[in-house]
């Protein structure tokens, strides 16, 4: 697996950012996958600044979600409304390139629709970057421990918190893993185990869905801080 080491999240956000910048100048339009979680607020922050706000062609750019809670968009809990009020607030972005759960409806009427506008947007349905993180738990978007199926041939699946029991859509491993680029942003000390664990291909890093979900024909790659990457 090839991995990036920063010395700091700031510095493996702004490696992300300045690759946001690139895509952006691509000719055809760029479907990008985001994560929630810590990390990715620090790259939003950074996204939402000079020079990336006016210097990214956000036209080109549409982004979507590895997964989001079945909460109001204006709930804390929202990964798109997180986004919403740190990058989207502050950018010159097309409403239609910002393609969202919809947290508030119903959530199987939610999974199919989101299903069906993936098929209807992304060319085969391979999005060109996903950005992932990853839980203390090994976790990745809302696919946990014991409870992913790796063979779910569907684009997304409802998926439940396994201590809170809150109910989240999530794209399953098999749409993640038909990317062309999938990008895991894992930074913080309290990864350091988890990470060893994967990159010493300890058996116990088998049940963690960030260990086996990979790109089937695309990259993928780690970017860790030196907190996260203490122990390899």
């Amino acid at each position: 697996m090839n991995k990036t080491i920063f010395d700091t999240a700031q510095q493996a956000v702004e490696k992300i950012a300045q690759e946001f910048k690139m895509y952006s100048e691509q000719a055809q339009p760029v479907h990008i996958s985001l994560s929630g979680g810590s990390t990715p607020k620090l790259l939003f922050k950074t996204l939402a600044q000079s020079p990336y706000n006016t210097e990214i062609n956000w036209k080109n750019l549409h982004f979507w979600w590895g997964d989001e809670r079945m909460v109001e968009p204006t709930d804390p809990e929202s990964n798109y409304g997180e986004v919403q009020a740190l990058l989207f607030d502050h950018i010159d972005i097309p409403a239609e390139n910002i393609h969202r759960v919809l947290g508030e409806k119903e959530v199987q009427g939610e999974l199919i629709r989101f299903e069906q506008e993936i098929t209807d947007c992304v060319p085969n349905q391979e999005f060109d970057w996903v950005i992932l993180g990853m839980g203390i738990d090994g976790h990745t978007a809302s696919l946990f421990p014991n409870q992913t199926d790796f063979d779910d041939e569907r684009l997304a699946t409802i998926a439940e918190h396994p201590e809170t029991k809150q109910l989240r859509i999530s794209k399953t491993a098999q749409l993640i893993e038909k990317a062309k680029r999938i990008t895991y942003l894992v930074t913080g000390q309290s990864k350091a185990v988890i990470i060893n664990q994967i990159f010493a291909n300890d058996p116990k890093a088998q049940s963690y869905p960030a260990a086996r979900i990979k790109a089937s024909n695309g990259n993928t790659e780690w970017y860790l801080d030196k907190e996260a990457s203490e122990l390899l």
